[in-house]
């Protein structure tokens, strides 16, 4: 028979294990990962959509519906979600915003924006800082973890929307 010692660590190995698939959908939290490589910048941005719409359940009435569609518009520009230096002369190369919202699909429960972009950019050495603009128009959203990686270099941060920048 088990100690009730050996079962309590089981207990939080498991709770430790299971911790992370348990805080990925979190209201008004966002992740994003970003990487330079050369001179491509990449991001993969998650967030719940109901901290960009105020709903995460397909649109109930016109009013939701338009609001949808205005996300789906202004995410097509990448600059919508973040600023980059002007210096480093980036252009966009590629985005790409998918949720089952925005396919019409009704989810089970909780609704995610899975967002991509790439910039290619003439002077990568000028991305010293980026903004986050989009913290001005979502308020339910307040905070984004960002995992940054380049060659030879890497940093994790929290941003908030009180203070919406990240410097590698």
């Amino acid at each position: 028979m088990l100690s009730i010692t050996t079962r309590i660590l089981g207990f939080l190995a498991i709770f430790i294990w299971a911790l992370p698939s348990m805080a990925q959908h979190s209201h008004g939290k966002g992740t994003l990962q970003l990487s330079l490589q050369s001179d491509v910048l990449q991001g993969q941005w998650t967030m719940p959509m109901e901290a960009l719409l105020g709903f995460e359940q397909l649109p109930k009435n016109p009013s939701q519906t338009e609001s949808m569609n205005q996300l789906q518009k202004s995410l097509q520009n990448a600059n919508y979600f973040i600023e980059l230096p002007a210096e480093a002369k980036c252009q966009q190369i590629e985005v790409k915003a998918e949720s089952d919202m925005f396919q019409g699909v009704k989810g089970k429960g909780h609704s995610d924006l899975q967002y991509v972009f790439k910039f290619k950019c003439a002077q990568p050495q000028a991305l010293t800082k980026f903004g986050f603009p989009f913290f001005k128009s979502h308020l339910r959203a307040h905070q984004l973890k960002v995992e940054w990686v380049s060659q030879g270099s890497q940093k994790s941060a929290t941003v908030r929307s009180s203070k919406p920048t990240f410097a590698p």
